[in-house]
């Protein structure tokens, strides 16, 4: 599945400032614009679609780490309360920004992947992510039970086996995830930090967009999500059922 990358930064670069909510608009659009349902189809399917492209808490297939997405709200906070000469409040959010970017950061080993459009050999966290749909999907008699399926396990919370069951009926699945560099963003608002106590606002301004700019957006297919050692962690660490087949789990 093919995606505008400038258009989809940009959506996400906005979305700091709009909410969290504005973080899955872009996937989400991107995934159903090109997209157009049968008239006759029933609402429950298209509500399925719009479940399936929301962020909601993908920690089967990629989980987020919530400090580092808090770390980035309060830096566009710091800029903008720069830009409207609120000297006071930017350095109260820029203190917030680095405290919550070293508590994010200790997650690193835990939560990190490398990124496919960022620096190599450098670690990311994933702050927020998101399913997109094939550009191509409609939904059809031959794939609404799968769609229908996939409604009832989004539902109930499960993400990773709503896309499975998606991509087992053809219906290209991929997820997209925003991520910033942790370690070499707590250094830039630790500078960030010392210019705002010496009053150099302009030069303060400069290293929080630094941070701003160490933001990558990577996209990956199902398959190709990449492993987090957290969850590997879970994996290894969970007891095998072997009564039967049927009794076992998966950890997914």
């Amino acid at each position: 599945m093919k995606r505008n990358r400038k258009l989809l930064a940009l959506a996400m670069s906005g979305a700091l400032v709009a909410g969290p909510m504005a973080y899955t608009a872009a996937p989400a659009i991107a995934a159903t614009s090109s997209s157009t349902a049968a008239p006759t189809a029933p609402s429950a399917a298209k509500d399925a679609v719009a479940k399936t492209t929301s962020s909601a808490a993908n920690k089967d297939l990629l989980t987020t780490v919530d400090d580092a997405y808090t770390a980035m709200r309060d830096v566009r906070a710091a800029r903008l309360a720069i830009f409207d000469g609120n000297t006071k409040l930017a350095g109260q959010m820029t203190q917030d920004a680095l405290a919550k970017m070293q508590s994010a950061q200790k997650s690193e080993a835990k939560w990190g992947v490398p990124s496919k459009s960022g620096q190599k050999g450098m670690t990311y966290l994933p702050f927020d992510s998101s399913i997109a749909l094939g550009e191509d999907f409609a939904v059809t008699p031959d794939n609404e039970k799968a769609v229908g399926k996939a409604n009832g396990q989004m539902a109930k919370g499960d993400t990773k086996g709503a896309a499975d069951t998606l991509k087992a009926s053809n219906i290209n699945v991929s997820v997209a995830a925003a991520m910033v560099p942790a370690s070499q963003s707590v250094t830039q608002l630790q500078d960030a930090e010392k210019k705002i106590k010496s009053g150099n606002f302009y030069e303060a301004n400069l290293a929080l967009k630094k941070v701003e700019d160490g933001v990558v957006i990577d996209q990956w297919a199902l398959n190709d999500v990449p492993q987090q050692a957290g969850h590997a962690h879970q994996t290894s660490s969970a007891t095998p059922q072997k009564t039967s087949p049927a009794g076992t789990k998966s950890n997914g």
